[in-house]
């Protein structure tokens, strides 16, 4: 079966990794797999040397939008449609989705899915320009055989917009490789020492492109505030983006004595967690946050926004907290909440352990998702 796997941009992102995830695992004796996305991105390496797919690099690709250049883009993936004949489309990301549905109809593709990770239409939107995303998802998903969401508020959200009837959705969650979230044999001290931790106090870090969507400054507020209160904790922020510069201006504003720490983007996600105390998560909208099915995975206690499908992995008090969007000094109070209470802390840990399973396995999704695409041909 050909299917071929459109994705925006190649950055390090949840939507990104999940999408290399399941074409790493799909049947090889079963799919001839392909993938288009952009040749810019620190995943671009990734999805070039995958061994049981074959990549194409659209340079018409892009994030911003850009009337001229989408559509060099429609047409460039149109004619990669046309000359590899195949079966199935499957969209990832909003750009991706709503460019490589229309030329997938046009290239008259018999199978269009497309996975929504979170919706491109959100409350911290211009109205007018919230109602044109809905209305061109809409208009979409007329033609879309499948629209996959990753969790069950996006579900909600769909169809509380309308976009598509109830039967034309579908509910697939992320799956990460468990094993080496569950069994690490990291070196914490050596670790620590990598990334100049020279003390034993408690880590809190979030996991994050550095964008408006996760409100990294509200992170670095909560952070600050913690400090000033507790001053014997440290600080990490594990990724990068266009609000980076604006984080440093506000740590600036105050001294954390070196104690908070930006590591840039790294692929030793799992590593870093094993040294990370408490997990934060300050975003204003998401899908379903593959940052906190890890950081879960490791045991580890949750403070995030109630946003996306947070809520179905994380339970309020239970294996850590629920925060309201934008309100950083509520993220400040439960991280400290947390900290000063050492019992539940333990609790905490336990709970998050024990909360991800073996549905959340890289096989469990690339299984899920081999039956829809059978069931669909």
């Amino acid at each position: 079966m050909r299917i071929c796997h459109v994705i925006t941009k190649p950055e390090l992102g949840g939507a990104q990794l999940s999408t290399l995830n399941l074409i790493s695992n799909l049947p090889e004796d079963r799919y001839q797999v392909s993938v288009i996305t952009s040749p810019a991105g620190i995943l671009k390496h990734e999805f070039k040397s995958l061994k049981n797919a074959t990549a194409y690099f659209s340079p018409f690709l892009t994030r911003p939008p850009n009337p001229i250049v989408d559509i060099f883009a429609l047409i460039h993936i149109y004619l990669i449609y046309r000359r590899n004949k195949f079966e199935i489309i499957h969209t990832h990301s909003s750009k991706a989705g709503i460019i490589a549905r229309w030329a997938a109809l046009f290239a008259r593709i018999p199978v269009i899915i497309h996975t929504a990770h979170g919706w491109p239409f959100h409350d911290y939107q211009n109205p007018l320009e919230k109602r044109f995303f809905i209305l061109l998802e809409k208009i979409t998903a007329a033609f879309t055989t499948k629209i996959i969401c990753v969790s069950k508020k996006d579900i909600e959200t769909g169809l509380k917009y309308k976009i598509a009837p109830r039967e034309k959705f579908a509910l697939i969650k992320y799956g990460i490789p468990l094993y080496q979230f569950k069994n690490s044999n990291c070196n914490k001290a050596e670790k620590k020492k990598e990334l100049g931790i020279d003390n034993e106090d408690p880590v809190i870090g979030m996991v994050s492109c550095l964008k408006p969507q996760k409100s990294p400054l509200d992170y670095v507020k909560a952070c600050i505030d913690v400090y000033n209160e507790m001053p014997g904790v440290n600080f990490l922020l594990i990724g990068d983006g266009i609000l980076k510069k604006r984080c440093k201006s506000e740590l600036r504003k105050t001294s954390l004595n070196g104690r908070f720490i930006f590591t840039g983007w790294r692929r030793d996600v799992s590593e870093l967690l094993d040294i990370i105390d408490i997990v934060v998560l300050t975003s204003k909208w998401e899908g379903f946050p593959i940052a906190i099915i890890e950081a879960l995975a490791k045991g580890k206690p949750i403070v995030a926004t109630d946003v996306g499908g947070v809520r179905e992995l994380v339970k309020d008090g239970v294996m850590g907290y629920i925060t309201r969007p934008r309100e950083y000094r509520d993220t400040t109070d439960r991280i400290l909440s947390i900290l000063k209470d050492r019992n539940s802390f333990f609790k905490m840990q336990e709970e998050a352990f024990k909360s991800i399973d073996d549905s959340f396995d890289i096989s469990a999704m690339a299984h899920n998702m081999d039956n829809l695409y059978r069931s669909l041909t």
